[in-house]
């Protein structure tokens, strides 16, 4: 367990995250407030970064739809 400070920061109150929970710069969460002031944070799903990344676990066959079939004749 690791002790952070709230900062101000304009119109906003940050918490720091240390380097240490290795969460990505840019990642997004939704946050709730518990009845006893607990923050929870929960990451929201992102898109993959790359074509890679998207079908990286994915092995069957891929079918071209109907209506795409059009862009490879350009």
């Amino acid at each position: 367990m690791e002790t952070v400070k709230v900062e101000l920061q304009g119109n906003e109150t940050v918490v720091p995250i240390p380097k240490s929970f290795q969460v990505q710069p840019g990642t997004e969460f939704r946050i709730i407030k518990g009845n006893d002031g607990t923050l929870t944070l929960i990451p929201t799903k992102q898109s993959p970064a790359t074509i890679e990344k998207l079908f990286k676990d994915w092995h069957g066959k891929y079918q071209m739809p109907d209506d795409l079939k059009e862009w490879e004749k350009l």
